[in-house]
């Protein structure tokens, strides 16, 4: 069956691909459940309390193919070893630790452009399509011109609870837009025009000032959380 819609990066209309959020390669092969609005909340909904396999794992069809293809062969790679390297981080972690320190050799411009993507894909409001620069960011690979309203954090998970969504959270702190996206072994979140739900979260936004394939090696001190509900910004 073709698909068509507004491909959520580039915005034009047309036929779409499945787009795995994260990338198939890292660990995203398997099928997955999920729930949308109707599940959760809509109780005169037959489908209220249910949920949805993917046999493709977790993704959906929000791309063009040529904004898939490019993203993919651009910033693939580097959130595939990135997360690699970061399953090894949270499998040898000591256990009542609430921070994971670990060596990565990381190329972080590829990695947040990877990230950024994958937000944008799943983002049915279309509050990021809609942000000034945001997709030149992230189909021009050499582009260090992130909007300034937009910031990055990444978080160490290990739940089964797959989190894939955009949405308003109210702390003490005030009110909150936020994306995130759980897949172990990360979280990440993005805060737009607005403060993180936490400061211990690991921010990565700074990641915009390096190069396109420029590597590093760096000591991360990378949280572990566990969301509470399936509300972005909220953990346990």
């Amino acid at each position: 069956m073709t698909r068509e819609g507004t491909c959520r990066i580039c915005g034009k209309f047309g036929k779409l691909t499945f787009e795995h959020v994260p990338p198939q390669s890292a660990f995203n092969t398997n099928p997955v459940f999920f729930q949308k609005s109707v599940h959760l909340h809509d109780k005169k909904s037959p489908l209220y309390g249910k949920r949805i396999r993917s046999n493709q794992g977790a993704g959906g069809y929000y791309l063009c193919k040529s904004c898939n293809n490019l993203t993919g062969s651009y910033y693939g790679e580097s959130y595939k070893k990135f997360a690699y390297i970061g399953m090894m981080a949270l499998t040898n972690r000591i256990w009542a630790s609430k921070i994971i320190t670990f060596e990565y050799a990381i190329q972080p411009l590829n990695i947040l452009k990877q990230v950024l993507s994958m937000f944008m894909s799943i983002d049915t409001s279309d509050q990021l399509l809609n942000l000034k620069g945001l997709s030149v960011f992230i189909l021009d690979k050499n582009s260090n011109e992130l909007p300034d309203s937009l910031r990055v954090f990444i978080y160490h998970t290990a739940t089964k609870q797959v989190r894939n969504g955009w949405g308003m959270a109210r702390t003490e702190k005030g009110t909150h837009f936020l994306g995130e996206i759980t897949f172990p072994p990360f979280g990440v979140v993005y805060a737009l025009n607005s403060e993180p739900t936490r400061k211990d979260f690991y921010e990565i936004t700074d990641f915009k000032n390096y190069q396109f394939n420029q590597t590093v090696q760096t000591r991360l001190k990378i949280p572990f959380l566990t969301p509470k509900t399936y509300i972005p910004g909220l953990y346990l």
